[in-house]
């Protein structure tokens, strides 16, 4: 069987949305004649933990830890031992505080003064300037030097035939082309986001323009050597074929994310713990950081106060991360005892939470690069739960889906008013069931995404020329290492890669 070196420094143990895609690859190249081999980070950084993924990971499949000390765990250590030094002392008479005159009473200043923005703390300035002008793509670049060179040891011994990798962190892509180039392997790169077209990325610009310069050029680096560019959404493929007029159209695939009928059996074994008999609205994720809440919650508090049925039954549940940026907001309207933070569960429990819910809550980034163009892992699990879904989005990718799906109420996510009528008639028709088109979802099945890849593989080699995989433990010779040319093949287009039949069974 032919094998594939897989590096993703995003893989389970670590949880959430980033290490689906590969996780979901590496559980069936198997089936379309690939073999994955894994390389991974030992010892990341990382908010979110889900052993329970590990058990997806077909028997035999090898996975290689490299170490990793990454910068944020240097930064904890740092701050401690450095914060005593930068701490200001409050000074009696310090400018701002109240004078004798003020006190007394006697007149001041009509024109008060314009309030200042507080400076950032002195540790805040050093720590931005070095992660915006030494860790550039990203902090993970640490583990590039010895990635390499353990990538190599294990593409010798084991005799890869090509090398895959997957950002974020895009600095990964630095790591595999350059395993590739030594060994004369062909290299698949896979982009999960936009690397300096993504909205994120875009605003780490300002004030920086040689970071942006530097990563403009890496992203050049990658589009020229790389065989194949896969991305997850054909936006992200227009734009790269845009920006890089050297980059053949036959060179760049569109492989969108998926869902997995499996993990709709996983969840049958779990327990959500919603109450019967109440309508819960129910979103999973990041989603505090996606859009300003407020008009969601307004809608929701007034929809509440209108219809006392409504307020009585609704339940909004946030599974996933909570920073407390709209608890003062939440508290303002009266919806501590509604609105309902659960925190990061297993993988297949948030889906358990998705399917015991009566309707599910998306919200994406509304700037350019955001929910328009982007297809989140978490998108499709919720098409494949057949459930209505309350989309706060621009128009875009994302909501053509919906609509074509029959479960989408896409709204802005300032259109409080609509937020509401959605809320009022989705409860008022509870009972029914909604009318999802299931030919439309089963396009997204991972097993026919991780076929689409193993067949691009296969293209990918059969253009090589490679008769069979490098061999175990031999060293190639570093004349025969060559670089990717414009490759022959054919384009890749949004329906093509997913087309298939059948329904979904949750």
């Amino acid at each position: 069987m032919k094998k594939a070196l897989l590096i993703s420094y995003r893989f389970p143990p670590q949880g959430g949305g980033g290490v689906q895609r590969t996780l979901k690859y590496v559980k069936f190249l198997r089936e379309h004649g690939w073999e994955p081999v894994v390389q991974t980070a030992r010892g990341p950084v990382w908010p979110v933990w889900d052993e329970s993924l590990l058990a997806e990971v077909p028997a035999g499949v090898a996975i290689h830890h490299t170490p990793v000390l990454e910068p944020e765990r240097l930064e904890k250590l740092a701050l401690a031992a450095l914060r005593p030094l930068f701490a200001r002392p409050r000074r009696s008479g310090a400018r701002g505080a109240a004078t004798p005159l003020a006190a007394s009473g006697a007149p001041t200043s009509p024109r008060p003064r314009k309030a200042k923005a507080p400076r950032p703390h002195p540790l805040r300035q050093l720590r931005d300037w070095i992660y915006g002008r030494i860790f550039v793509p990203d902090p993970q670049r640490v583990w590039g030097p010895l990635a390499v060179a353990h990538g190599i040891m294990i593409a010798r011994r084991g005799g890869a035939d090509l090398i895959y990798t997957s950002s974020p962190p895009n600095s990964v892509h630095s790591i595999g082309g350059r395993i590739a180039r030594r060994l004369g392997l062909p290299w698949v790169a896979d982009f999960r986001d936009p690397w300096t077209d993504g909205p994120r990325r875009r605003r780490s610009y300002a004030g920086n323009p040689r970071r942006e310069k530097r990563e403009a050029a890496q992203e050049s680096w990658v589009m020229r050597h790389a065989d194949r560019i896969v991305v997850s959404a054909p936006a992200l493929r227009e734009r790269f074929l845009e920006k890089y007029d050297f980059l053949l159209p036959e060179r760049v695939h569109v492989l969108t994310n998926g869902f997995d009928r499996d993990d709709l059996v996983a969840s049958e074994r779990e327990q959500s713990g919603l109450e019967p008999g109440l309508f819960h609205l129910t979103g999973t994720g990041n989603i505090e950081a996606m859009i300003d809440m407020t008009p969601f919650f307004e809608g929701v508090a007034e929809a509440c106060a209108e219809h006392p049925e409504l307020g009585r039954g609704l339940r909004v549940n946030l599974v996933g991360a909570k920073k407390g940026q709209w608890d003062a907001v939440i508290a303002r309207l009266g919806l501590s005892e509604r609105v309902r933070y659960t925190g990061w569960v297993s993988h297949a429990r948030a889906i358990r939470f998705l399917r015991d819910s009566q309707m599910l809550l998306m919200c994406q980034l509304v700037e350019e690069g955001g929910g328009g163009e982007k297809l989140s892992g978490k998108f499709f699990e919720y098409l494949a739960t057949g459930k209505p879904v309350l989309a706060l989005t621009v128009p875009g990718l994302t909501a053509t889906i919906l609509r074509e799906t029959g479960v989408g109420h896409i709204h802005a996510p300032a259109d409080k008013e609509g937020i509401k009528a959605t809320l009022v008639r989705a409860f008022a028709t509870r009972s029914a069931s909604p009318e999802s088109d299931p030919t439309v979802v089963a396009r997204f099945d991972r097993r026919i995404l991780a076929g689409q890849l193993a067949a691009l593989f296969d293209e990918v080699l059969a253009e090589r020329g490679r008769a069979g995989r490098l061999p175990a433990v031999a060293t190639p010779d570093p004349a025969q290492a060559r670089e990717s040319a414009g490759s022959v093949g054919s384009p890749a287009t949004w329906t093509d890669p997913h087309a298939t039949s059948g329904g979904i069974q949750p």
